[in-house]
């Protein structure tokens, strides 16, 4: 784009000359290329503006920040634009380029699932031979997704663009950049209720990522989301691909072991999954639905480019652990949807089963009766890490509780796992339950 193209859509204004043209905008100098423009972020605790000059060391081309900020930078020769709000501007910079490109996209939220879903559309439509744009890691909020989208060449198929959220009005602005083609929701559930003003409000939020999708858009629906949007009175004014419903675009499953069957019609599919997952097999199913009908495939193609599919870090990955044993890693996040899918999964599986679960974060006032209502009977062996763990133990006597990781890795240690024990270690992010699968995990961790 041009420095022209980047005022207007900024509605700024160059001090200085307006550059001919701008190829890569960076919001981190520890990312930053030469020749990129720095666009200055501020937040809470921190202030990107301080870092202009080492922008312009680095080798920046152009500078972007407040009216408060590039009063600092009067000592840097470099073309300058001013806006009235520097995290606003890098929304409405993705979304100008956004409507510059012809790369349809699917935008993707959910409680949960959002990031396995993806990543299984991104497995199977690349095996499809298309070309396919993704969200990197957990770049899925006001900052991320517009920095997902300025990275589309488009020249790609389809971009896979991950919508999260924790606070209300979020989704709202992050639809108005992604402008989708394709929206899915994939469930909603207890999930930053803190937020959102609990289960209704997530609904509601969420939904608002369908209230941009562009002409002729269609959206998809995960298991339990439209008999939910109907209870909280939320409708969807687009072609709807409900898993809920018996309609000939939806595939249905079937799972036995880890051996998955799907339906759709009268066609038939068959995967093997990596783990006995009742919750990978739903977010399967919808994934081919979506498949079939975004890359007018037939159910057997989608199974085959979904075949192979393995979760990303941190989400129900299958690790090698001390003794034989193996460990499931799903540190990565917690709600009590997630942990109560990873705790079913742990109990299909053969031998003996241990768990480490830590505090689920940003549950606001049901925070205490979520954690309660975890169901961990059944078990070899518990350890229950955090705060709002420690009430637990009261009702399950022969449990453990740690107050952190560190305390957890010490009673892990003490189960002396052997062949045949199944661990799953599972909390959100902020517990940092990832030390316990270093300590526990084989240095060679292929399964």
């Amino acid at each position: 784009m041009t420095g022209v193209q980047i005022q207007q859509a900024t509605r700024g204004h160059w001090l200085g000359q307006a550059p001919a043209d701008i190829n890569r905008l960076c919001t981190d100098t520890r990312k930053l290329e030469n020749g990129d423009t720095f666009l200055a972020l501020r937040g809470p605790h921190f202030n990107g503006h301080k870092f202009g000059s080492i922008a312009a060391a680095h080798g920046a081309s152009a500078l972007v920040g407040d009216a408060e900020g590039i009063p600092g930078w009067q000592d840097i020769e470099l073309p300058q634009l001013q806006v009235d709000d520097s995290l606003q501007a890098l929304g409405d910079i993705a979304a100008a380029w956004r409507n510059r490109i012809d790369t349809k996209i699917v935008a993707i939220t959910g409680s949960v699932g959002k990031t396995s879903l993806r990543s299984m559309l991104e497995h199977a439509l690349r095996n499809l031979g298309l070309k396919i744009a993704a969200t990197y890691a957990n770049e899925n909020n006001l900052i991320g997704m517009p920095q997902t989208l300025l990275n589309i060449n488009g020249d790609e198929d389809i971009a896979l663009i991950e919508c999260g959220i924790s606070e209300a009005g979020e989704m709202a602005r992050l639809a108005d950049i992604a402008q989708p083609d394709v929206a899915v929701i994939t469930a909603v559930t207890h999930a930053h209720t803190a937020g959102l003003g609990g289960i209704s409000g997530v609904l509601h939020e969420k939904s608002a990522l369908l209230k941009t999708l562009r002409p002729h858009g269609w959206c998809a629906l995960g298991e339990g989301v439209s008999e939910l949007a109907r209870e909280h009175g939320c409708e969807f004014d687009h072609p709807v691909l409900d898993m809920d419903k018996e309609d000939a675009g939806v595939a249905r499953w079937q799972l036995e072991g880890a051996h998955l069957h799907l339906q759709l019609a009268e066609q038939h599919a068959e995967i093997e999954l990596a783990l006995p997952a009742p919750h990978w097999a739903a977010n399967m199913a919808l994934a081919a639905s979506i498949i079939c009908k975004l890359a007018d495939s037939t159910l057997s193609q989608a199974a085959e480019a979904l075949s192979g599919w393995q979760p990303v870090g941190g989400r129900m990955q299958l690790l090698a652990g001390v003794g034989g044993s193996r460990l499931i890693d799903d540190t990565y996040n917690a709600t009590p949807a997630s942990m109560a899918a990873a705790l079913d999964t742990l109990h299909r599986l053969p031998g003996h089963h241990f768990a480490v679960l830590g505090d689920m974060a940003e549950l606001g006032d049901e925070a205490e009766q979520a954690h309660m209502a975890l169901d961990i009977s059944g078990l070899d062996g518990v350890i229950l890490v955090g705060k709002h763990m420690q009430s637990l133990p009261d009702t399950q006597p022969e449990t453990a509780w740690a107050p952190d990781a560190d305390a957890a890795i010490g009673l892990a240690q003490a189960w002396q796992l052997t062949n045949g024990d199944h661990v799953l270690i599972k909390a959100s992010r902020s517990m940092g339950l990832d030390a316990v699968i270093r300590a526990l995990k084989e240095e060679s961790d292929a399964v």
